[in-house]
């Protein structure tokens, strides 16, 4: 199933789970997740936190997904080359 931000802060609130800042993030978010299963209260609590946390990161860093090549290179060293060497 899909799940909005806003509905899985609600369902980790309801459980008592993830710190305040965490929750609040993701009752900002227009964001969503998928999590296994028919209904979001039969969704073991540990999945409910990893996509929390994964809604989280994409909150936090919108462009991760959208680095330029080399971005793993040593401080945006031209590929091949490392500032290391």
């Amino acid at each position: 199933m899909i799940v909005e931000g806003m509905q899985l802060a609600g369902e980790l609130r309801r459980r008592k789970l993830g710190r305040p800042e965490l929750r609040d993030s993701l009752s900002r978010t227009s964001a969503s997740a998928w999590v296994p299963g028919a209904e979001l209260n039969e969704a073991p609590s540990e999945l409910l936190m990893l996509a929390a946390l994964s809604l989280a990161d994409a909150v936090a860093s919108p462009m991760q997904s959208a680095t330029p090549m080399g971005a793993g290179t040593a401080r945006g060293a031209p590929l091949g080359r490392s500032t290391f060497a």
